[in-house]
């Protein structure tokens, strides 16, 4: 049915907070069957804003996130019909509750006014009064396609699930379920509660509370719940290295040592290369290459070099390691890369993709040894970094030495190579320690790499390139791996020299494959932001005096630019990532419009990852690509792609494209090349272990920022910390913040202050309490009520000491606030989009949390 065009397959995903609400989003162009069979889908571009809407449990047909499904498109008649049974209601619920809180809203407004002195609410003016007339119109959207799932074409390996066991009966399933079936309740939301089938293996005397980790397995189709298979019992919440084991277990990290079959795909060791493979490579021995990583860095995947050249032109090399040499297609340790696809990076420690032999050791371009890589090399012009020519090749180099990104920028800033850095230069008779006119050359490349990589990233960024930068944060642990500093990472000139190169190096790649195996080559691509939601969004800041053009990502990276406020911009480049779509592997027979292959964010028609395959599996796929190409075509190939020139450079190296490889030519295409179905299931696996690292690494930096709070909190005998907020968006009855400091965002509920106690916290000994509020467009004013406490409480003197413990950007420090002793009296603030405020984080530990809070009066840190 899928040949015949009745039926589409995509990528399902589950709304967490209404699992009732699902979204098939399609892998592939649909054909031209399809489209002939459902005029909907003409003009569909694969990864937009169209989605199939799935709506409703039974429509799903017991497919979870991440399966790979087939789909029905429904007739307008049948999705008005499912929409109605599942959407109208609760839309219709929402309603009621909004009306409710506009009731409560009006009632109070001319109170506001009267406490205020104000004589009329905001005016409009005429140039916004359309977008507040649109944004009060707008209902509940209604997506344009309905569809049921019809088939599971590839399910989700990712089925191990953690949650709670009860005994407790869903309502549903009273009727047909035996009594004492035990229930695992999984934590994700988007996830059904499933049976425990092998209910003898959970201990009788557990706790309730205790986590544990399930592996979901048959679904039935008379049953309403899968079956699940008990695992093991992870533990109470709360510890660092439960909540660890909790964050791999639910994102399926394999954390568990490689098997057997797999280590003995290993060479023995200690290894060295063989003479046969020495003399069928480039020799870049002699070269001056050297690695720029983070200090504790100990898989160096990536070198660079870069060498004057007679005609006053640059030779500049990447060369990254030949990892898919020792990765051979269809072994063990094939098999394990692939099922892992990505090294899941923890703050405490990595989880790597491939054993750590060849993550530290026989590929890890260490300074002083041979090793084996995979190199492009560009001729370009100086003034301009213009690419002239571009060759690729497989060779074997000799880092002189592994320099730390600090090492980097201090030679950027004019300083020298520190002299306890061991470097090594490599001779006809062996490595020996580098000698002055070596660590010259090194200091030389820098700074060359970093007058290009300013030419090259101005060019990307004035030719539509957008970046969109987010909180990252970093730790230092103690011996006990318990966080005792907290900073964010700091991007440098360094950092970004690399990134220049290792980008160029990427595109380089891409157009190589592509031009070479148009059908069958595994790129990149980042669709364009949700149209939508992107509106929206830019509706909202217009409001408050901020323009964004949204014509190219150009446009709108000009747009954040031109923010003169350092917070403001922070937090609008925050918000704009909400309409982005994620990046995503695909084939390129899976696509037919070839314009869909670009990356809108980098604002590149092609885009690969190459330059990290001891972590990142779809990198081992392009290599092999690229080895295929080599034995196919050669170390040139010209194309319309500006990246491969027609013009091949005299200056690169000599080498016969068949003595780069690893196997004979006549078996390369076979052998290096997945055929297209399976290069997208191979896609699709490194899209979803690619999210899930992602979603682990977040968790991880969440659970140490939680446990370092906490250890401040504690310190200083007070329940949580003072800091500066930006606010982001104003609704009814709460206004969203963003924390530029920890990029915590949180939502602060005024009826929760109104209604509530302890929801504000006072920073000046008096009790807050909020009593009236008024909302704007732009602007929400709150009238307090202000009064002495009536007794002396412990509360209170945590009040006093909580408000001396203030974070800014210097770090945390006490700062000395006298509390007030006036008479009650009433107060009147106004908060506004953009506006700064204080509000108080106080970290929970089980399981980990941030609670923020409003603080009042604000404090000037």
């Amino acid at each position: 049915m899928l040949r015949h065009g009745t039926l589409v397959r995509g990528v399902l995903r589950v709304n967490a907070k209404n699992p009732n609400d699902a979204y098939v989003t399609l892998d592939a162009t649909p054909s031209t069957c399809a489209q002939k069979n459902i005029p909907e889908l003409c003009g569909y571009s694969v990864g937009s804003s169209n989605d199939i809407y799935i709506c409703g449990s039974a429509s799903r047909n017991r497919a979870i996130s991440g399966d790979v499904v087939a789909v029905k498109i429904l007739s307008r008649k049948e999705s008005r019909y499912l929409y109605k049974r599942y959407r109208r209601g609760e839309d219709r619920r929402k309603d009621r509750v909004f009306e409710k809180q506009r009731a409560r809203l009006q009632s109070m407004a001319d109170s506001v006014r009267e406490a205020t002195e104000d004589s009329a609410p905001e005016k409009n003016d005429g140039e916004d009064e359309s977008d507040s007339q649109e944004s009060a119109r707008s209902g509940p959207h209604i997506p344009e396609l309905f569809g049921e799932v019809v088939a599971i074409i590839t399910p989700n390996q990712d089925r191990t699930f953690v949650g709670k066991i009860t005994d407790k009966m869903p309502f549903k399933a009273r009727k047909d379920t035996p009594p004492g079936t035990l229930w695992f309740v999984p934590l994700d939301l988007a996830l059904p509660r499933m049976v425990v089938s092998n209910e003898k293996s959970v201990p009788k005397f557990m706790d309730k509370s205790t986590i544990c980790a399930v592996r979901m397995g048959g679904w039935p189709a008379t049953s309403m719940y899968p079956q699940a298979t008990f695992l093991k019992c992870v533990g109470r919440r709360g510890a660092i290295e439960i909540e660890t084991e909790l964050i791999l277990e639910e994102n399926c990290v394999k954390a568990s040592e490689f098997s057997d079959d797999v280590l003995n795909c290993l060479p023995k060791t200690p290894w060295q290369i063989p003479q046969d493979v020495l003399k069928n490579r480039t020799d870049l021995r002699t070269s001056c290459i050297f690695t720029i990583d983070p200090p504790t860095a100990r898989d160096l995947d990536d070198a660079v070099s870069c060498q004057q050249l007679p005609n006053g032109n640059l030779l500049i090399g990447v060369h990254i390691a030949d990892v898919s040499f020792f990765v051979r297609p269809r072994t063990a340790l094939d098999k394990e890369a692939q099922l892992r696809a990505t090294t899941t990076y923890m703050v405490q420690r990595a989880y790597p993709m491939l054993p750590s032999v060849l993550c530290e050791d026989l590929c890890s371009l260490n300074p002083g040894v041979d090793r084996l890589a995979f190199s492009v090399m560009w001729e370009m012009k100086p003034q301009s970094a213009e690419v002239v020519s571009t060759w690729f090749g497989r060779t074997v180099i000799n880092s002189a030495c592994k320099l730390s990104y600090d090492d980097a920028q201090n030679i950027i800033d004019g300083g020298h190579l520190p002299e306890s850095l061991a470097c090594y230069e490599h001779v006809r008779k062996g490595t020996v320690p580098a000698s002055s006119k070596r660590h010259a050359q090194i200091e030389a490349s820098i700074q060359w790499f970093y007058k290009l990589s300013l030419i090259m990233r101005q060019r990307r960024f004035d030719e539509g390139a957008l970046s969109l930068n987010r909180v990252r944060l970093s730790f230092d642990l103690d011996e006990s791996g318990a966080p005792r500093d907290c900073r964010s990472y700091e991007i440098r000139d360094s950092n970004r020299l690399i990134e220049e190169f290792m980008l160029l190096a990427n595109m380089s790649v891409a157009a190589r494959i592509e031009a070479c195996f148009p059908n069958c080559a595994l790129l990149r691509r980042h669709p364009p932001p949700l149209q939508r939601r992107l509106e929206e969004l830019c509706r909202q800041l217009r409001l408050s005096g901020i323009d964004i053009d949204t014509q190219s990502a150009g446009s709108i990276a000009h747009s954040i630019r031109n923010i003169d406020d350092a917070d403001v911009r922070y937090t609008v480049e925050e918000m704009m990532t909400a309409p982005m779509q994620r990046a995503t592997y695909f084939s390129t027979h899976a696509v037919e419009n070839r314009s869909e292959y670009r990356h809108y964010a980098l604002n590149a028609p092609l885009y690969t990852h190459f330059t990290s395959p001891i972590r990142r599996y779809a990198d081992v796929i392009v290599h092999r690509t690229l080895e295929a190409s080599l034995a196919v075509y050669d170390n040139h190939v010209a194309s319309e792609h500006p990246l491969l020139p027609a013009y091949s450079s005299p200056f690169f190296p000599k080498t016969l494209a068949k003595g780069s490889l690893t196997i004979k030519r006549g078996s390369a295409l076979a052998t290096l090349v997945p055929p297209p179905e399976l290069l997208s299931s191979i896609a699709h696996q490194c899209n979803l272990r690619k999210d899930a690292a992602k979603k682990a690494q977040e968790a991880s930096s969440k659970l140490f920022l939680v446990n370092y709070l906490s250890s401040i909190a504690r310190n200083s005998d007070a329940p949580g910390i003072i800091t500066q907020a930006v606010v982001t968006k104003i609704r009814e009855s709460s206004f969203s913040i963003s924390s530029p400091m920890f990029g915590i965002e949180s939502i602060i509920y005024m009826d929760r202050m109104a209604d509530r106690e302890n929801q504000v916290i006072s920073t000046d000994g008096r009790n807050w309490r909020l009593h009236l509020w008024s909302v704007e467009r732009t602007s929400i004013k709150l009238v307090w009520k202000v009064s002495l406490p009536d007794k002396k409480s412990p509360e209170d003197e945590i009040a006093e000491s909580l408000s001396a413990l203030v974070i800014d950007d210097t770090r945390h420090s006490v700062v000395n606030l006298e509390c007030s002793r006036s008479s009650d009296e009433t107060v009147t603030q106004t908060i506004r989009i953009f506006g700064k405020l204080s509000v108080c984080i106080a970290p929970v530990t089980s399981p980990p949390d941030l609670t923020v809070k409003l603080a009042m009066p604000c404090i000037n840190a």
